[in-house]
């Protein structure tokens, strides 16, 4: 028996030791029936199907071969057993749908299962397998994103080990769950994933998720949670009694229907340590109990509806690392206590109402490296501990900011700093020397801020900077020198700065750098990309080395004083160009005929260069063109056939004007898609062009000598907004459609010879700001809507033949500011509402027309008014003596009240495109006014000019004095009326007065003694009255031809004959006082002579003695000359083109 006994010890010990020896030596593989199901498993697969990546798929699943299937990869098992205890089979490849698989059921084989990762998978919209839920032994579950789809199975509610479930999905997926009671058995779940699963069914989820009370993870973003499906009366409940308390993530973002009272619950969740709440919807103010959360490292309510002030109670969260509270409402200033949050790397504030200053203990933040204070109100200069953020890497302080004073010396310790983005504030002062630092710096924004002085020269140390823009600030003086070795730069813009001096250092430094550092152009993609220093005050030639910048794509040199000749070489190497504009400088193209540039540019801009005097052909190679502007640029003759064959699939905008061009146009340009076509200035003939009216935006045709109709082709022009063709021979009337062309902001159609009646169809709703209809032969009344746009600023009908009333619907163009209606036949009397309903009016013109009545003295409460034109009509009546109160006729400065020509600066955004060059396309605001005996067009001066011309009409009485407060009136006439009276005495006053016409009156009593203090008074004219008495002197009033005295029987004295009892007299004393007189002038020659040598010799005494100064001098003379050669071939440049479109 004891035998037998130690028989059977001995094989027990056998099969015992015998899987450890199998262990020791390798030799236990895995078990069969697994490895079968593993194989299923693999047949259905990506590895069996057809896919972009399908060798790469086969190198993933290409080891599931052989009998050991422990060591397939993505294959775990127990060592001691064989058993598969880990599966992974995450799609391992980027495609973007990867290829179709299916699950195959032999997976409930893996009875010992473990860990199941099937994420990033393709199962083609096909439900979760309820067999998934008999792995009972799973504690790992990720099936993400693996396009499953329709309602998750209950029984995964069976894996009661689970502890981390992961079933993320996408919106088009639509996986969905009808309700969460399944999840109460996993009682081990430490991470639940549902992100993007559809739970907008699901009632009660916050007391099935209460049951989870191991759960540290909790993700339900993109869930669509609706706020009164958490169960309102669990939510008081769980406000007491939560069993999650141990929760340390939670993330409900993107779940648009919840409620921020409904979420009480989660401010007792004192282990949270990131919180995501973005996207919600969430509106009211921040709850003060958000404070509570001290262990918060991560908060994120990015993009709700918060209002009101930031709560102080954000204070405490001493462990907070990241705070994102963009995109809201929030308002009031930032609270001192967020400076405590010393352990705050992130914090990003952009996009809300918060207004006041930087904290002054911002400093304290000193492991800050993301700080974003965009699109806020704040206010106020940079606190000087803003120097003590020296792990700051990125800082955003634009867009609705109002940041102001001088940026601190110590931004030179924030040496870390990668990104500083302070565009569009009130930043003033030079920037600080300190800036040299900032070697880490890699783009540094700055537009549209107060910048001054001379850029440091520090900054020529910003050696890792790739994008620089300081444009729209005050910079002056030169670049520093330093700044071509800024090998990194790929953006450089200074636009509309005053920066002077030449580019010659600047572009000999950059076309040396890639020659420094790669030996050849070829090794790297680095290099200037965009160069924008237009709009300032640099001058000397462009140098050659220009050309060897290979990478340069924008090249912006316009508006600056660069002269000289630009050959070949300057484009040599410019293949990657696509925007080029030398435009308003003094610079000449001398290319051969046969050039055929390296570049195929979109834009071209050389307006005011000298292209020609023929067609450049070399544009015919541009074939990818979209904006061409040779304006003013010396061609003359046709425009070649070629050019009108050049494809554009683009719109394009063609400014060709100001040149000597001639011929006619095509009769069809249909294949364009112009937004601007400008062709004015020319001598073009023939009938206007069919033009593709899709995009038009701006068509100016002006000055030249077009005829015939407007086409009916624009009235499909549905997006126009100017549209010009003054000064041409086009005839017939004005179509119908144009009452329908609402986006229409300026019409011009003047010195035409268009007639007829004008069309009564126009729409309230119009954009109309300006209209000119002057100078043809349109007849009958002014329509009603033609003078109800609200937004008319500027009307012009003058010289026409409109009759009859003004219409009571002009009271509606309450912004009117210019108002023309002179040399017409309306009659009438002036509406006594002008002085109310159009309170902007600074010009007023009703000339020669039939006008009768008193005027009104409600005219005087046009505050604005600098122009009153009244003349050639049957007034009556006497002057107002309110006519003392128009302001704008008070004042010697006019810039404060004139606004005509700024008014147009917003009208013309399409074609802004050329910037603020002076030859910039924009309506010239002209109009007839009569003075010196002349009548004369003002245009360009005519915000300094005041008039006020009553003459010719039937007005009596006497002058009211009250006249002689317009003390900045230049212009005068009240001739050729029935005045009576004397001239007020106080007319000395009018110290401005420039012209004076008071004849053809019946005036009476002696010319007033002060009239002859008015020492701008250029003509005058006072014949034809009744004036007696001695013609004052000791003034100009000498100096007037006698002509102005004549018909005043009774007036004597200079330049008219001796007064008859002053004549003795006057032999006399006019002896003594020529000796008086002489001895005066001795001494003053004297006087001025000693002054000029004591003058003289100090100045060149020093100078010659000191050498310094010597020097100094001749250089200041030499850019004196330059400077003044410059700007007068400049001046002359302009003077001729102005000249040649007048003409």
């Amino acid at each position: 028996m004891a035998c037998l006994l130690r028989v059977v010890l001995f094989d027990i010990l056998v099969v015992l030791a015998f899987p450890a020896a199998c262990y020791v030596h390798g030799i236990i593989s895995c078990i069969e029936t697994e490895r079968i199901a593993l194989l299923s498993i693999k047949a259905g697969m990506w590895s069996s199907s057809s896919s972009n990546n399908n060798n790469n798929n086969e190198t993933f699943l290409s080891s599931w071969t052989g009998h050991d299937c422990c060591h397939w990869r993505g294959v775990s098992c127990n060592h001691a057993t064989g058993h598969v205890t880990k599966l992974d089979l995450q799609y391992p490849y980027d495609d973007p749908i990867p290829p179709p698989s299916k699950l195959n059921s032999s997976l409930v084989q893996l009875h010992h299962l473990k860990h199941l990762d099937l994420s990033m998978n393709n199962f083609e919209i096909c439900p979760i397998p309820d067999f998934i839920g008999s792995l009972a032994n799973l504690k790992y579950l990720n099936l993400s994103n693996a396009r499953f789809s329709g309602i998750i199975p209950h029984t995964l509610g069976k894996l009661s080990r689970l502890r981390y479930l992961d079933l993320t999905t996408y919106y088009f997926t639509n996986l969905k769950a009808n309700n969460l009671h399944w999840l109460s058995g996993m009682t081990s779940l430490h991470y639940l994933d549902l992100s993007g699963v559809d739970l907008s069914n699901v009632h009660g989820w916050l007391h099935d998720i209460n049951m989870l009370s191991s759960l540290l993870v909790l993700k339900l973003s993109r869930a669509q949670l609706r706020a009164d499906a958490g169960g309102i009366n669990d939510t008081a409940l769980l406000h007491h009694h939560l069993n999650f308390t141990s929760l340390r993530v939670l993330d409900l973002s993107a779940n648009y229907d919840l409620n921020i009272t409904l979420l009480q619950w989660l401010f007792n969740l004192n282990s949270l340590v990131h919180l995501d709440l973005s996207f919600c919807a969430l509106h009211g103010k921040l709850p003060v109990a958000i404070g509570n959360l001290s262990s918060l490292k991560v908060l994120s309510l990015v993009d709700n509806s918060f209002d009101g002030v930031i709560p102080e109670s954000l204070g405490n969260l001493g462990s907070l690392e990241r705070l994102d509270l963009s995109q809201n409402d929030l308002n009031g200033s930032i609270p001192e206590s967020l400076c405590n949050l010393t352990n705050l790397v992130y914090f990003d504030l952009s996009s809300n109402q918060v207004q006041g200053r930087i904290p002054t203990s911002i400093g304290n933040l000193r492991n800050l490296q993301y700080f974003d204070l965009s699109r806020n109100m704040i206010s106020g200069a940079f606190p000087e501990s803003f120097g003590n953020l020296t792990l700051l890497q990125y800082f955003d302080g634009t867009r609705g900011n109002n940041l102001s004073g001088k940026l601190p010396e110590t931004v030179g310790n924030l040496v870390h700093l990668q990104f500083l983005d302070l565009s569009q504030n009130a930043i003033s002062g030079k920037l600080p020397d300190s800036l040299g630092n900032l070697r880490q710096l890699q783009q540094f924004r700055m537009p549209g801020n107060g910048i001054t002085g001379k850029l440091p020269e520090s900054a020529g140390k910003l050696s890792s900077l790739w994008e620089l823009d300081l444009s729209k600030n005050n910079i002056n003086g030169t670049l520093p020198k330093g700044m071509g070795n800024l090998c990194k730069l790929q953006t450089l813009d200074f636009t509309s700065n005053s920066i002077s001096g030449g580019i010659d250092d600047l572009i000999d430094g950059l076309s040396k750098c890639r020659e420094n550092k790669y030996g050849s152009a070829s090794e790297s993609s680095e290099g200037l990309t965009t160069l924008r220093l237009g709009n300032n005050k640099l001058n000397g030639t462009v140098p050659e080395k220009i050309g060897q910048l290979s990478k340069l794509s924008v090249l912006h040199l316009s508006s600056n004083s660069l002269m000289g000749v630009l050959t070949e070489s300057h484009f040599a190497n410019l293949t990657n160009l696509a925007y080029l504009d030398f435009s308003y400088n003094s610079l000449q193209l001398n290319v051969s005929e046969n050039w055929k540039p390296p570049f195929n540019c979109k834009t071209i801009r050389m307006c005011s260069c000298k292209v020609g005097p023929i067609f450049p052909t070399w544009v015919k190679t541009q074939t990818q063109l979209g904006d061409l502007c040779l304006s003013d640029a010396g061609i003359s003759g046709n425009i070649p056939a070629w050019f009108w064959d050049l494809s554009s699939t683009t719109q394009y905008l063609l400014n060709l004007s100001n040149n000597n061009l001639e011929g006619r146009l095509p009769t069809s340009l249909k294949n364009y898609i112009f937004s601007l076509i400008d062709m004015s200035s020319n001598k073009f003939e023939g009938p206007l062009p069919e033009l593709n009216p899709t995009a038009l935006f701006v068509v100016d045709l002006t000055n030249n000598t077009f005829s015939g109709s407007i086409p009916s082709y624009f009235a499909a022009a549905t997006h126009i907004q100017v549209f010009s063709l003054s000064d041409n021979h086009v005839n017939g009337s004005i179509p119908s459609f144009f009452c329908k062309l609402t986006t229409l902001t300026l019409f011009d159609v003047s010195n035409n010879d268009m007639s007829g009646a004008l069309p009564n169809c126009w729409n309230v709703a119009s954009a109309l700001e300006i209209i000119d209809l002057s100078d043809n032969n349109f007849t009958g009344k002014i329509p009603g809507g033609l003078m109800s746009f609200t937004n008319l600023q500027s009307l012009h009908l003058r010289n026409n033949g409109f009759s009859g009333d003004l219409p009571l619907s002009l009271k509606m163009a309450n912004k009117l500011v210019t108002l023309d209606i002179g040399e017409n036949k309306l009659s009438g009397s002036i509406p006594t509402w002008f002085g109310e309903s159009l309170s902007s009016l600074i010009v007023l013109r009703m000339r020669s027309n039939l006008f009768e009545g008193v005027i009104p003295e409600q005219l005087s409460k046009l505050s604005s008014l600098q122009i009153l034109d009244l003349a050639h009509n049957n007034l009556s009546g006497c002057i107002p003596h309110s006519f003392g109160d128009f302001k704008a006729m008070a004042v010697t400065n006019h810039y404060k009240w004139w606004s005509l020509l700024s008014i147009f600066s917003e009208v013309f955004s399409p074609y802004s495109i050329y910037g603020s060059a002076p030859d910039s396309f924009a309506y010239s605001e002209s109009l007839l006014i009569s003075a010196k005996g002349l009548q004369m067009e003002y245009s360009k001066v005519l915000s300094l000019v005041t008039s006020m011309d009553l003459s010719n009409n039937k007005l009596s009485c006497e002058l009211p004095e009250e006249l002689t407060k317009l003390h900045g009136l230049h212009f005068l006439n009240l001739s050729h009326n029935h005045f009576n009276g004397k001239i007020p005495q106080s007319i000395n006053d009018m110290e401005q007065l420039e012209s004076l016409d008071l004849s053809e009156n019946n005036l009476f009593g002696t010319i007033p003694s002060g009239m002859s203090t008015l020492n701008f008074l250029g003509y005058l004219n006072l014949s034809h009255n009744n004036l007696s008495g001695k013609i004052p002197s000791g003034g100009q009033l000498q100096t007037f031809d006698p002509s102005a005295y004549n018909w005043n029987h009774d007036l004597c004295g200079s330049p008219l004959q001796n007064c008859a009892n002053e004549t003795h007299y006057s032999q006399g004393a006019n002896e003594k006082e020529g000796k008086e007189d002489w001895s005066e002038m001795l001494w003053l020659y004297i006087g001025l002579a000693m002054g000029f040598i004591t003058g003289f010799w100090m100045i060149i005494g020093t100078i010659i003695m000191k050498k310094s100064i010597r020097i100094a001098y001749f250089r200041t003379i030499d850019k004196v000359y330059d400077y003044l050669y410059v700007k007068m071939v400049l001046y002359s440049r302009r003077f001729k083109s102005t000249f040649s479109r007048r003409n």
